[in-house]
């Protein structure tokens, strides 16, 4: 698929909270509680080394019933999942993110952290991302298959999930039976807004 023109630098945040090795986990729940996070990538000197999430903590801390104070972040902390380059593009991530379970990925240059994406930044320009997306399926006209797929916001049930182009309507593989018979009533709606 071709690329949308939307990097993980123009959407990622560059200022990051993050985890050292040799914090505890009291510290670093009190950082995910002011911040209103769900995991922290782990940083020395600047470069990743790994990451440190609530499902972590609840499963190698609060399970094993130890006390949070005592367990550094560099004993439980896992590898990143997903590290990407600053030019990796919109459509590339939303499918790492499903492809891996996350709800972030860490961006990378050289080793060195310089931003993170998470979900919700995806979602939130996944409005830019249909409409890049609809412009080049005008252009490419009869020869764009369904394969053609994108992250966004299916036209006929509003679902956010990955979409297939079939019709000129961009729908989830649940929509996709209906797509037809709707295909000419959306066309004729979208017309007129």
């Amino acid at each position: 698929m071709e690329g949308s023109g939307i990097r993980a630098s123009d959407v990622m945040s560059r200022e990051v909270v993050i985890a050292q090795p040799n914090m505890n986990l009291v510290e670093v729940a009190r950082l995910m509680n002011n911040f209103r996070i769900g995991g922290l990538p782990v940083v020395e000197r600047g470069r990743l080394i790994g990451a440190i999430t609530e499902r972590t903590i609840m499963q190698r801390v609060v399970e094993a019933d130890v006390k949070g104070s005592a367990v550094l972040v560099k004993d439980i902390m896992t590898p990143p999942k997903v590290v990407i380059n600053p030019e990796e593009d919109i459509n590339n991530i939303a499918k790492y993110m499903s492809e891996h379970d996350v709800t972030r990925v860490f961006v990378c240059d050289k080793g060195k952290l310089i931003g993170i994406i998470t979900n919700k930044d995806v979602l939130k320009h996944s409005h830019q991302l249909i409409d890049i997306l609809v412009e080049q399926a005008k252009i490419k006209g009869p020869q764009l298959s369904e394969q053609y797929t994108a992250f966004g916001k299916c036209e006929l049930c509003g679902q956010s999930t990955h979409l297939i182009f079939k019709d000129s309507v961009f729908a989830c593989e649940a929509c996709l039976p209906q797509v037809k018979k709707s295909a000419k009533k959306l066309f004729s709606l979208k017309m007129f807004k």
